[in-house]
């Protein structure tokens, strides 16, 4: 059973005047993305008034030295272990009182004009829950930033690569120039409306790591919020700096499962589990033929246990 959605909870002595932004971030062992983040935060700068929490799930890469050393001026909660994005997430939230909360990744660089951008349309757009724009790779070029709601369609094309054929990213959205409605955004760098927070509640903590981000913005849009995508708003995103590729599969697969039995019920899901099983027995099987040559061993030994993960995944209650 998913566990209970918390509430927000405002934070800080009541006498002190509550920033237009909170600046939450996650940290486990990114100390060296960490501080560019921050540096990037604090010199680049943003017009509106803000502050930032840093929720640390347990680094021992010196990154707690790092933030009293460099910013003692962010707030930093401390877990004795990594609690997972969503719960660590949410204690930041709660942890403070900005009119907006800006959900950031600690591997990226963005820049204040993007950030006053996105308060200044959440001023002006009463019904807008949530804000972003485009993720960009370090080179420029863009990543997977505005997506639809997963479908049984979409996974099959997605688990089976077919979707690339379609165009790069699938099934993320093709970059557009007009600002628009969407479905839901990651949330590298997204920025929510804490009054939409409070309606529909925080982070899904079951998630532990993936699919989060989706379930909330589908709890804002089933509520009537908007989600939108801002096209001149950028970030850098490194991206995947956290988990390797082969272990990140099960937690991502793991997410699409707790969304389907969440929101689209227990067929789609027992159609979900079947798609998954078969897709990874079938990349199981090519994989152990590669294994053959020496070559592809390292390469199809990842890949057989990765697989193997989801299959198991598949066989067991979520």
């Amino acid at each position: 059973m998913a566990a209970p959605i918390q509430s927000v909870i405002a934070a800080g002595p009541p006498d002190e005047k509550v920033k237009d932004l909170s600046i939450v971030l996650v940290c486990w062992n990114n100390k060296a993305y960490l501080e560019p983040c921050l540096r990037s935060l604090y010199g680049g700068g943003l017009q509106n008034t803000f502050d930032v929490v840093v929720t640390d799930n347990g680094s021992t890469d010196g990154s707690l030295e790092m933030l009293r050393e460099e910013f003692p001026q962010v707030q930093v909660i401390r877990n004795g272990h990594n609690v997972g994005l969503g719960k660590a997430s949410n204690q930041g939230i709660q942890a403070t009182r900005g009119r907006y909360v800006l959900l950031l990744n600690n591997d990226t660089i963005v820049n204040g004009p993007s950030l006053d951008a996105m308060v200044d349309f959440l001023d002006h757009t009463p019904r807008a829950g949530a804000v972003g724009g485009k993720l960009l790779n370090p080179d420029g070029s863009l990543q997977a930033c505005q997506n639809n709601f997963p479908s049984l369609r979409d996974e099959f094309f997605v688990a089976s690569r077919l979707g690339e054929l379609i165009w790069k990213g699938y099934p993320s959205r093709p970059d557009g120039n007009q600002v628009t409605q969407t479905d839901w955004l990651g949330s590298a760098c997204v920025m929510l409306r804490r009054a939409a927070l409070d309606e529909v509640g925080l982070l899904d903590e079951s998630y532990f790591i993936y699919g989060d981000e989706a379930d909330l913005q589908y709890r804002l849009r089933q509520a009537g919020w908007q989600v939108w995508y801002l096209p001149s708003v950028t970030t850098i995103h490194y991206g995947g700096r956290s988990m390797d590729r082969w272990p990140r599969r099960k937690m991502v697969n793991r997410g699409k499962l707790l969304f389907f039995k969440k929101h689209y019920g227990p067929w789609q899901t027992f159609w979900l589990r079947g798609l998954l099983f078969i897709l990874s027995l079938t990349k199981m099987l090519v994989w152990a033929a590669a294994w053959l040559y020496p070559g592809w061993r390292k390469r199809a030994q990842k890949e057989l246990t990765s697989n193997l993960d989801v299959l198991q995944l598949c066989l067991r209650p979520i």
